[in-house]
């Protein structure tokens, strides 16, 4: 079973999205409570866009890396399947040969075509190749068109031993070994074990990933040409390539397509849209497998995996090029462009600031905002230059993410109660606002308050307007021209 728990990029992609899908939840719930069409419902509603969104993106990448980790799975319970028919093959040959020798003794041409017959069978088996047909090559001889040689399985160590005392096969057999790069002692025909006998079992190690691949030799001379055609000196070899592309299902084709266009255009692709694409993301990664490339360097297995087709990326290229889809998406990044320019706006009002001042810089913030950076960067910069001048105090709250106006908030809505204003209509520029917060201290409320009434406008005020009359009042009551 895939043990996708150990894959770092699934568990990150899985991670990701799940944590996606549970604040898309949450945000439905509040949405759900929300009054339809008001600014909170309509915030909510993109917030939630966002992380299905996202959401999609991710389940797209965890669906490419499970797809992935599946097929290499297969391939390697192959290969060990394999390997498993060629050591059953080890078992089975000598009683099988033994078999056909009894019979050759016995001059029994039945017994004899059986046993040929059944270690044939074997043999192929291990191969993972099927059975010669009736007519075709007969085993050991010349394998005609259309059909694979069958391989020789001798162990290795009969292999060697067949080569003790034959100095002939043994020079050959040293220099197929130092040109396959695993043999870097003379070429003398004497066996000498504590050389060969390594080489040899690194050059067999080499041959078992050709089998693992299906690809099988005559016999082993013939593979150790084939490891020296691809020898690059010194003991280091690469072996072929192996590639698993990654085709997805109708249904996960249909999630990744859903998912770029959720998090482009906040919307899934129509029927006809999907139509158009799984067809062109299939063949896409049908060209862009994954590869596996092996390399023995000084005896050791080295495996460089390179991934496959990036599916959300290609879809997304391949969607900005769709005509009836492009334009949409221009019109998409305006309105994002346009929210960010708003949102720079609102903070740089909170605190006390025409966005205009930072002239050329804002069109460079709102695109590095739609390139992906965080928005919240360029409102801190905002607030950087709103604390120019400003008390130690203050400065360390818009440090902190706080905007001028809640630093103000207390004193502003006191100031527009006693003055009887709006608090829209007081800028934070105000001097008397300004006042209530100085290099040492901030103003008690009390205080303030007393010093709102030093304000020349608050003599406009209804309050100011009572008080003279009631003062006008006593005056004349107390001369006694009222009762």
């Amino acid at each position: 079973m895939a043990k996708y728990s150990d894959d770092a990029q699934y568990v990150s992609a899985f991670n990701r999205s799940l944590k996606a899908a549970n604040r898309a939840k949450i945000l439905l719930a509040d949405l759900n409570k929300a009054k339809a069409g008001s600014d909170k419902a309509i915030s909510l509603k993109t917030k939630y866009d966002t992380e299905i969104a996202e959401y999609n993106k991710y389940e797209a990448m965890r669906l490419t890396r499970k797809n992935a980790i599946d097929n290499a799975e297969a391939n390697e319970k192959k290969a060990k399947e394999t390997k498993k028919s060629k050591d059953t093959l080890k078992t089975d040959l000598p009683q099988l040969e033994y078999q056909l020798q009894v019979a050759k003794n016995k001059s029994d041409p039945v017994a004899i075509k059986k046993a040929e017959d059944a270690i044939k069978a074997a043999k192929d088996k291990a191969a993972g190749i099927k059975s010669t047909p009736q007519g075709g090559a007969a085993a050991g001889g010349t394998a005609t068109e259309g059909t694979e040689a069958e391989p020789v399985a001798v162990s290795l160590t009969d292999f060697l031993k067949d080569a003790i005392g034959n100095p002939a096969k043994i020079k050959k057999l040293q220099q197929a070994l130092k040109d396959a790069g695993t043999y870097k002692g003379p070429v003398n025909g004497v066996f000498n074990a504590e050389t060969l006998v390594p080489a040899a079992e690194k050059a067999e190690e080499k041959l078992g990933i050709y089998a693992g691949l299906g690809i099988v030799f005559n016999d082993r001379f013939e593979g150790y040409t084939r490891l020296a055609s691809g020898d690059t000196g010194g003991g280091d070899g690469e072996t072929p390539i192996t590639e698993y592309p990654t085709i997805f299902s109708p249904t996960d084709a249909a999630k990744a397509i859903n998912g770029v266009f959720q998090s482009e255009l906040g919307r899934e692709a129509t029927a006809a849209e999907i139509k158009e694409l799984r067809p062109l993301l299939k063949n896409a990664q049908e060209k862009n497998p994954a590869r596996y490339v092996t390399k023995v360097v000084n005896g050791k297995k080295i495996v460089t995996q390179t991934t496959g087709l990036d599916a959300p990326t290609f879809l997304l290229d391949t969607i900005k090029k769709m005509p009836s889809v492009k334009a949409e998406i221009n019109q998409r990044l305006e309105g994002k462009k346009s929210i960010t320019l708003q949102s720079l706006a609102s903070t740089a009002k909170s605190n006390g600031l025409d966005l205009a001042v930072f002239g050329d810089d804002i069109n460079t913030w709102v695109n590095r905002v739609d390139n992906g950076e965080d928005i919240d960067i360029f409102k801190n910069l905002i607030r950087k230059t709103a604390k120019i001048g400003l008390p130690d105090k203050v400065g360390a709250l818009l440090d902190e993410g706080v905007d001028l106006s809640a630093v103000y908030a207390p004193y502003k809505n006191l100031m527009a109660r006693v003055l009887e204003v709006d608090p829209g209509s007081i800028e934070l520029d105000d001097p008397t606002l300004r006042s209530a917060i100085g290099p040492d201290k901030e103003m008690p409320i009390y205080e303030f308050e007393r010093a709102l009434r030093r304000d020349t406008r608050w003599q406009y005020t209804d309050t100011a307007r009572k008080e003279v009359s009631d003062v006008a009042l006593g005056v004349l009551r107390d001369f006694g021209f009222t009762g």
